[in-house]
């Protein structure tokens, strides 16, 4: 049989004289399905239980860690070690914090941190006190402090290699100035002992405790505590609401999140444990159906594979190239309309991939051909003007300082003639710029000044090669009056969220909107001078490089123009 339509004909002619099994199979998952929601319902309401009983633990702790920072003896004896660092001061700060450690039974241990002085008083009896705390420790103490009221998992101050549950309050003086910083600790060993160990029964796989920020406080499988919950994006379904249960396939699920900590509880169960009893009445059953079926399922189940075999083949090998993989090519197993489809579908995508390889080539030869043009479209106009400047150098000083001057413009020549890479650094463009004023320098006779703003984290930058000479030709051509002795060119680099920003300020006339609309939205002409070409040149450039993320405003007015290049930070090649 060639045809898919006499293929499900007989299908289904078979298949309705197994209806029986349909009614056993049916009565079976409704059985099924009372066990697993019976489960289910116990499960969460342990989880919610357990939940509870932790959020009024934590809830109490955070009460008592209130009190603590608000204590007016810890408070003043705070004062007096700021004033007169003394270890007697911290040992009696300890005795203060075992008196609130002994209020919950929970708690680990209780800090009082000095970051100032970089120490600590605990409530332990070792250490009771502790001194050069690692920075980086009293930073996270700090950062959760601005932005958490907890609890959170922080690295224990007073043990290495431990983490802590903690709730952090800070210490002010009567100023309401943070002079210390109370951390209430519980050990994350005994949440595991308390919480997590009792919900283990037998049929329970994985049960993890987690914080707001889906990070490990404790867990059935004791995976290391603070690190993120590596299936936190595989059960995000099951973990998008306050509470959620749930059944699928394999397991049973349940999710608990505590009102007040915002600390979550996970639950899976296996499925097949909570379902074994009925797995032994459901073999004993089907065992006595399966003698009387086996002859009539065979036949059955060979049309069906026939059917859905090539057709499922197909469907996967259309999922891989629907998620980019255009290798794949569908298995031909028959010689019916499936089959014709797949043979079909496989010369379709090497079409596909003929069209990509070619389209590929003709937009990576046209990037390459238009950067190249522009790029090398500054190039005559630049020597041109640089000639000139030395010739008339010559002209009215001799030759004095004019091995100065062809030197710079050798190393200029070089810059703009060198075809290896399309970026320098900051600082390598800068020192091209700098060569290029001197020039300029000697040309107007030394009529203007220069200062340079380099912020020393952008000279490692990577821009594109020659973005900062058209931005000061055109200041010195139409920004600045070259008579005026105070004309002064500002070279900025700074960097904010991520940009880089490359800025040209002049002191000059200024330009009006619509001069400045002409220059910045012309066309780059390949046949004139640089102040024509420069500005539009850069603009493209930009553009080709990195799309939407760059380009190049002009800010003017009565104390002149700022030129602002802006684009995305990056130190390594591109």
């Amino acid at each position: 049989m060639k045809s898919i339509r006499s293929k499900v004909f007989t299908a289904i002619l078979l298949i309705t004289l197994f209806t029986s099994l349909a009614v056993t199979f049916l009565f079976y998952r409704k059985s099924a399905r009372m066990i697993e929601e019976n489960y289910s319902s116990t499960l969460h309401s342990k989880n919610v239980r357990t939940v509870e009983n932790l959020d009024e633990m934590l809830r109490n702790i955070y009460h008592i860690n209130i009190n603590a920072s608000c204590s007016p003896q810890l408070r003043t004896d705070l004062q007096a070690y700021l004033s007169h660092p003394d270890d007697a001061i911290l040992e009696h700060c300890s005795e203060q914090l075992k008196i609130f450690s002994r209020q919950n039974t929970s708690i680990s241990s209780i800090y009082l941190l000095i970051p100032e002085y970089r120490a600590l008083a605990a409530s332990e009896d070792y250490p009771a006190c502790k001194k050069d705390i690692d920075e980086a420790d009293i930073q996270a103490v700090i950062q959760t402090s601005d932005k958490n009221a907890g609890p959170v998992l922080l690295d224990d101050l007073a043990h290495e290699d431990s983490v802590t549950l903690s709730f952090v309050e800070t210490v002010t003086d009567k100023n309401q100035n943070t002079i210390g910083y109370i951390l209430s600790n519980i050990d994350t060993h005994s949440l595991y002992y308390h919480y997590i160990a009792g919900i283990d029964d037998g049929m329970v796989k994985e049960a993890v405790l987690l914080n707001r920020e889906n990070r490990v406080i404790a867990s059935l499988e004791q995976s290391p505590v603070g690190n993120l919950y590596v299936r936190a994006e595989t059960y995000q379904p099951w973990m998008a609401e306050k509470e959620r249960t749930g059944i699928d396939r394999e397991n049973l699920y349940s999710f608990c999140e505590a009102p007040f900590s915002q600390c979550r509880l996970f639950i899976i169960a296996e499925k097949s444990a909570v379902l074994e009893n009925l797995i032994e009445t459901r073999r004993y059953f089907f065992g006595v159906l399966i003698i009387f079926l086996i002859l009539s399922l065979l036949p059955a189940s060979y049309l069906t594979n026939a059917i859905y075999r090539p057709l499922g083949r197909l469907t996967c090998a259309m999922h891989k190239v629907s998620q980019g993989d255009l290798d794949t090519r569908a298995e031909i197993v028959s010689k019916d309309e499936i089959g014709s489809l797949a043979a079909d579908f496989n010369q379709m995508l090497f079409r596909i991939q003929e069209l990509i390889h070619q389209l590929l080539q003709e937009e990576t030869q046209r990037k390459d051909a238009e950067l190249e043009a522009l790029q090398y479209q500054i190039t005559p106009h630049f020597m041109y003007n640089t000639l000139n400047a030395i010739k008339c150098s010559a002209i009215l000083k001799g030759e004095q300082e004019l091995g100065q001057i062809i030197g710079g413009f050798i190393e200029l020549l070089q810059a703009c003639i060198n075809k290896k890479g399309a970026f320098l650094t900051v600082a390598e463009d800068i020192h091209i710029l700098e060569n290029y004023i001197r020039l300029q320098e000697f040309r107007y006779g030394s009529h203007f000044h220069v200062q340079y703003q380099i912020a020393p984290e952008t000279r490692e930058c990577l821009i594109p090669r020659l973005v900062l000479q058209p931005l000061v030709e055109n200041a010195l051509l139409h920004g600045i009056d070259i008579k005026n002795k105070d004309s002064r060119l500002d070279i900025i680099s700074e960097t904010a969220d991520g940009i880089l920003y490359l800025k040209v300020k002049d002191n000059g006339r200024g330009m009006t909107k619509e001069q400045i609309d002409t220059l910045l939205n012309s066309k780059a002409p390949k046949t004139k001078g640089l102040t024509a070409v420069g500005i539009p040149n850069v603009r493209d450039r930009l553009r080709l490089y990195y799309g939407d993320r760059a380009g190049i405003t002009y800010e003017s007015g009565k104390d002149g123009t700022t030129a602002v290049i802006c684009l995305p930070l990056s130190r390594s090649e591109f």
